[in-house]
C-alpha cells in the first residue's frame, strides 16, 4: 500500500491539523507516514496546503508531484493542484465553495454548507475527512473519533461534538 495525499485550502480552513491528525492516526497502523506542511506568506486567509504520504515500504521523498488522493477546500486550490491528480486518484472537492468540472474521478461535497447547518463553518475539513474516509477506508472511523478529543486539547465539547458531527456526515456522504 502506498497513498500520497495533498489536503489544500486557505490558511484557516483547518488544512494543516487535519493532515496533522491524519498522519498520527495513520502512524497507529501504517509503517511508514510522512507529514510535509506548506504556508503561504500568510497563515490565515492564504494558501496552505499539506502533503500524507502512507506506506508499508519505506517512503523515498516526503513530497510528492502526483496523488492518489486530493482534498480541495477552495477554488484557489483546486485551479492549483488538480491537475497533480493520479489518473486513478480520487479528488473530494468542496463543491460550496469549488467549481470543478465533474466526472469519475471528483467526489464533490458540499463541506461547508454541511458544516455550516451543523453549527460551524470551520468543521468542514471533518466532512470532507469523511467523505475521503469513506472512499479510502485506510484508518478506523472509531480511532479518527477518539482522537478528536485529544488532537484539540482545551477545545469546547461542543466544538468537538460538531467536528464529530461533520466527520460522520462525511462518512454517510
Amino acid at each position: 500500500m502506498h497513498e500520497r495525499i495533498l489536503i489544500a485550502g486557505s490558511g484557516g480552513q483547518g488544512v494543516v491539523s487535519l493532515g496533522k491528525l491524519l498522519a498520527r492516526l495513520a502512524a497507529e497502523t501504517i509503517q511508514h507516514v510522512t507529514f510535509f506542511p506548506a504556508y503561504g506568506a500568510e497563515v490565515r486567509g492564504g494558501t496552505s496546503n499539506c502533503q500524507v504520504i502512507l506506506s508499508t515500504n519505506e517512503i523515498a521523498a516526503p513530497i510528492a508531484e502526483m496523488f492518489d488522493s486530493i482534498l480541495v477546500m477552495n477554488q484557489q486550490s483546486a485551479e492549483h493542484f488538480m491537475s497533480s491528480l493520479d489518473k486513478n486518484g480520487v479528488a473530494i472537492v468542496n463543491q460550496s465553495l469549488c467549481k470543478v468540472h465533474a466526472d469519475s474521478r471528483h467526489v464533490l461535497v458540499p463541506a461547508t454548507e454541511i458544516a455550516d447547518r451543523l453549527g460551524s463553518a470551520k468543521a468542514a475539513n471533518f466532512v470532507m475527512l469523511g467523505a475521503w474516509l469513506a472512499r479510502k477506508p485506510l484508518i478506523p472511523a472509531r480511532a479518527i473519533e477518539n482522537a478528536m478529543v485529544s488532537h484539540f486539547p482545551g477545545a469546547p465539547a461542543a466544538l468537538i461534538d460538531i467536528n464529530i458531527q461533520a466527520f460522520r456526515a462525511g462518512l454517510a456522504g
